[in-house]
């Protein structure tokens, strides 16, 4: 049965740029440290008031620092440290906003950290800062608040915060904004917004964020779409393609999805089609887009990327509708061809999986729905085993 569980969490960023090595040795070793005693030296110098030539030393150590897991953990621990370097943030020198932000990109691969600043008094403040800022087309470091995001809302219970708080504040955020900024061309001259795509996948884990992309006349989703394909940037096109499989949990917009108002499907079989040529009445069955395709034609590179793609079209095929659907579309030949040509073996479970479906009989009078289909607990543990087993067999 289908949960939000499933969802797509986007792997961490961390800025690793600069060796703080040597100043990192000057210092005693971190279980040496005493927090307390450190938050009184830094906490007068983490802030906007400070004089320039003691906060930049200040902010680029506390880099440095992030440049090991227990450096981020000692750093994380402490709300006057991540309060200072939040405030830095808004800084009047570059130098120092841009180490702030790296420095947070770093924290917040941290779970217990992005809880902290979750929890904190004035969270809703942060976050909405944090995104007025990405809106901003003017603003140079659009880019590492995108990566703090991204990484912030990374663990499901901080994505829902976050989702919670752009509710809360719809009159300045809107996720129908953010779509149309990733989807506009060079709106930012000084960054490229890619992990603004992770930011919306790991919010849309969360139903009232699908809810947003799934509006019918808003035309959300279909922007999204093209860029399944979109070759500049892997982090973008992950993003977007984990978002769209996110959406594909919802069973009620199946049939509006797979209709020809936004043509879902043909979106998610492109990348996975090759350049087989297949007789004419196999041909006709497929979807106008996937049909005739060139010699030269390649099929999606990142293995992440085709099973997020397989698993998305797979969540289409709970209902019976949806499933008549796909079979009609003769989906079965490219997932033929791809399991011939598919080089990850961790990604052949998925790709069997879905063939079962594609060719097996329609499950009996009231388990037409397969999310709503209650497994016994010991079937559930048998099959999820066997699943491992399997791939584990793959991937000797």
């Amino acid at each position: 049965m289908a949960s939000e569980e499933d969802a797509i969490f986007v792997l961490p960023c961390d800025n690793r740029e600069h060796n703080y090595e040597g100043l990192y040795s000057l210092m005693m070793s971190l279980k040496d440290l005493n927090r307390e005693h450190l938050e009184t030296e830094f906490a007068p110098i983490l802030t906007v008031t400070a004089v320039p030539q003691v906060k930049r030393p200040a902010v680029e150590y506390f880099l440095g620092l992030t440049g090991s897991d227990d450096g981020k953990l000692f750093i994380g621990g402490s709300d006057k440290f991540i309060k200072g370097i939040l405030e830095l943030t808004d800084d009047s020198d570059d130098v120092i906003v841009e180490a702030s932000y790296k420095t947070l990109v770093n924290l917040a691969t941290q779970d217990s950290t992005c809880s902290r600043i979750l929890n904190s008094e004035n969270c809703s403040e942060i976050v909405v800062k944090n995104f007025e800022k990405i809106l901003d087309p003017k603003y140079r470091h659009a880019d590492l608040v995108c990566k703090f995001l991204s990484n912030l809302t990374r663990p499901e219970e901080c994505a829902r915060s976050v989702a919670d708080i752009v509710k809360e504040n719809r009159d300045k955020l809107k996720i129908i904004k953010f779509v149309t900024v990733l989807c506009t061309k060079d709106y930012n001259a000084k960054a490229d917004l890619h992990y603004l795509a992770p930011v919306l996948a790991n919010l849309s884990q969360i139903r009232h964020i699908r809810d947003e992309i799934l509006t019918r006349d808003q035309w959300v989703i279909q922007r999204l779409l093209p860029f399944v394909n979109y070759m500049q940037s892997d982090i973008r096109r992950l993003g977007v393609v984990s978002c769209i499989k996110n959406c594909c949990f919802d069973d009620a917009c199946h049939e509006w999805l797979l209709s020809d108002k936004v043509n879902i499907l043909s979106f998610l079989l492109l990348p996975l089609a090759g350049p087989e040529e297949f007789d004419d009445d196999d041909m006709e069955k497929l979807p106008d887009e996937i049909q005739y395709l060139p010699a030269d034609k390649t099929r999606e590179p990142n293995p992440e990327i085709r099973r997020i793609l397989l698993q998305a079209v797979l969540k289409l095929c709970a209902t019976k509708e949806g499933r008549l659907f796909i079979k009609e579309k003769n989906t079965y030949i490219i997932i033929r061809e791809l399991h011939k040509w598919e080089s990850q073996r961790s990604n052949i479970p998925t790709i069997m999986n879905l063939i079962d479906i594609l060719i097996g009989d329609e499950p009996e009078q009231g388990m037409e729905n397969l999310h709503q289909v209650e497994i016994p607990e010991h079937l559930e543990e048998k099959f999820r085993k066997e699943d491992q087993e399997d791939e584990k067999e793959y991937l000797s």
